[in-house]
């Protein structure tokens, strides 16, 4: 199992960097309703593999732990590569991307209210959390996250219990 889930991992994360480097060369990386789009395609890789997983792997079923599981599994390995690929691109390709990302941020809290010290202190917070190391990190705990949201309902729409029947005559 697990290095068929490698496999799906590695194709969705391959999937995603295409888009991210997409956004990236036409200029729209910081367009935050384009970078929904990304939740799509994860979305639509894990329906699309875990059903896979169901019928051609798994002889056509499928219980809600092994759908959770695949599309999770699926997600931390997309999440490993996706995240390794912005690393490369915020701290080596284009290092101006984390200034331009902090002063998107600032602007919003501005346009929110928020007085020049709450954002200043909000900033010097958020540029703690800029490191690599915690780029990385963060970019593989949230494609987890995000994998186990979606994997709970994908699993409960594509789950296929063996029939109890099949069981019992397998047992004969």
């Amino acid at each position: 199992m697990y290095s068929q889930v490698a496999n799906y991992g590695l194709i969705t994360g391959l999937i995603l960097v295409a888009y991210t480097l997409l956004l990236y060369i036409t200029g729209q990386l910081m367009n935050k309703g384009l970078g929904y789009i990304s939740l799509v395609i994860l979305a639509a890789c894990l329906y699309i593999f875990t059903k896979q997983y169901r019928d051609k792997i798994n002889g056509g079923t499928l219980t809600y732990g092994q759908g959770f599981s695949v599309g999770v599994l699926t997600g931390i390995f997309a999440g490993i590569l996706s995240a390794f690929f912005s690393l490369i691109l915020y701290m080596y390709i284009d290092p101006s991307l984390v200034d331009k990302q902090l002063s998107i941020a600032e602007q919003d809290m501005l346009s929110r209210g928020m007085s020049e010290e709450q954002v200043e202190m909000a900033i010097n917070m958020t540029k703690k959390w800029m490191t690599p190391g915690m780029m990385f990190l963060s970019g593989i705990l949230s494609m987890a996250f995000l994998s186990a949201l979606i994997s709970l309902i994908t699993a409960a729409i594509l789950k296929k219990n063996p029939s109890p029947f099949e069981q019992s005559s397998n047992n004969i």
